[in-house]
C-alpha cells in the first residue's frame, strides 16, 4: 500500500508497523477520510465515475491533458499516476456554493480548520470538487469542467508521486509515524521543519513547502494550457469561468473577489503562485525554467544532489543550506 516514491526506515519490525498503520488507512480511504462526517452537506463520487460522465469539450480537453500528463511524468521517470478511484469529488451540495480547484469544501472556515481540499498522504487519496455552480442555475462554459479537473488532477498526481520517508516517532510510546522527509523538505521529530514560514507580506519565498506547491502548480497549469491549445478550447469572455480558465492555464492574476471562489483563488495566487515565480526569477535568473525542472525532479525522487549542485555551481558551496535552513532546525 505504498505510493511509488515512499520509503520506510528503521528495523524490519518498525517498517512492518508503519506499513500496517498506513495500510489500515489506505485500504478503505472513503471510510478513513470520514467524508460524510466532515462534509455532511456534500455528496461525493469517485473521479473515474465523474470522468465517465463527461462529454463534448470537457471529455476532449481532459483526455488530451491526461495523455500529456502521462508523457510529462514519464519524462520525470514516473510511470504511475494517482488512481482515479482514489480521488473523491464533491459533485453536489445542500448548501449551494461553487466547486472547482479553489473550492474550500466547507461553507465557513475557522483558523484551525485543516480540512482543505487536496491530497491526503496518510490515505493516499485526494478530496476535490467538480467545477461549477452547485445550484445548477448557471451551467459552466463548455470545457471548463474538464479543464479545471485536469488542473486539479495533475496537481495531486505531483503530491501522490512526491518522495516521502517515514519512521516511527516519539509519540504514542514510540509508535507514531513520523514523516522525516517530504520531497526536498525535512522535519525533525520535534516538529521543526528545515525551512521557516516566510515573513508576513513577503513577495518571494524561501519556504520549501511553498516552493514545492508552486512547482506542482506550474506543472499542472502547463499540462492544462497545452491541452487547451491542442483541443482549441477558448477562454470564456467573462464571469468566474473567465478567471477559472486563466487560473487553470497558469495565466491568472489577483482579481476583485466578488465570490468566495475568487477570494480563495486570490489567496492561492498571492500565497503560492506569485512567490514561487519571484523565487525562480531571483534564484534562477535566465535559467529559471531549468531550476524549476531540477526542483520537480528532486521533489519526486527525494535526491537533493542535483539541486544542491545546481545552486553550488552558481552561488558557491552550501547554497541550499544558506537559502533554506531555518535557525530553529539548525539548532
Amino acid at each position: 500500500m505504498l505510493t511509488p516514491n515512499e520509503k520506510l526506515t528503521g528495523t524490519t519490525e518498525q517498517k512492518r508497523e508503519i506499513l500496517d498503520r498506513l495500510t489500515r488507512y489506505r485500504t478503505d480511504p472513503r471510510r478513513t477520510l470520514r467524508l460524510a462526517e466532515k462534509y455532511p452537506h456534500l455528496t461525493f463520487s469517485t473521479m473515474d465515475e465523474v470522468v465517465a460522465d463527461l462529454s463534448g469539450p470537457d471529455t476532449e480537453v481532459f483526455a488530451a491533458g491526461l495523455e500529456l500528463a502521462r508523457d510529462r511524468f514519464a519524462a520525470l521517470g514516473q510511470s504511475e499516476l494517482l488512481p482515479q478511484e482514489r480521488v473523491f469529488m464533491a459533485v453536489a451540495s445542500t448548501a449551494g456554493g461553487f466547486g472547482g480547484f479553489h473550492d474550500r469544501l466547507l461553507p465557513r472556515r475557522t483558523p484551525d480548520d485543516t480540512q482543505a481540499p487536496g491530497y491526503r498522504y496518510v490515505q493516499a487519496a485526494a478530496v476535490i470538487s467538480r467545477y461549477g455552480d452547485r445550484t445548477g442555475i448557471t451551467p459552466a462554459a463548455p470545457g471548463m469542467v474538464g479543464a479545471d479537473l485536469l488542473h486539479a488532477y495533475v496537481h495531486d498526481c505531483c503530491h501522490f508521486l512526491t518522495f516521502r520517508s517515514y519512521r516511527l516517532g516519539a509519540d504514542d510510546g514510540g509508535y507514531g509515524i513520523h514523516r522525516s522527509q517530504h520531497g526536498i523538505n525535512f522535519r525533525r521529530a520535534s516538529g521543526s521543519t528545515y525551512s521557516s514560514r516566510d515573513p508576513q507580506g513577503s513577495t518571494t519565498t524561501r519556504n520549501l513547502g511553498v516552493i514545492m506547491e508552486g512547482a506542482f502548480d506550474v506543472d499542472a497549469t502547463t499540462v492544462t494550457r497545452e491541452a487547451v491549445t491542442k483541443t482549441g478550447l477558448s477562454c470564456p469572455p467573462g464571469g468566474i469561468d473567465h478567471h477559472a480558465f486563466l487560473d487553470a492555464v497558469g495565466e491568472v492574476q489577483a482579481v476583485p473577489a466578488t465570490a468566495p471562489w475568487l477570494e480563495s483563488m486570490n489567496g492561492y495566487v498571492q500565497g503560492i503562485n506569485a512567490p514561487y515565480d519571484v523565487f525562480l526569477s531571483e534564484v534562477g535568473g535566465p535559467d529559471s525554467q531549468e531550476l524549476h525542472e531540477v526542483i520537480i525532479t528532486a521533489t519526486l525522487g527525494g535526491n537533493l544532489v542535483t539541486l544542491q549542485s545546481w545552486l553550488d555551481e552558481r552561488y558557491g558551496p552550501g547554497e541550499f543550506t544558506a537559502l533554506f535552513r531555518s535557525e530553529t532546525y539548525a539548532a
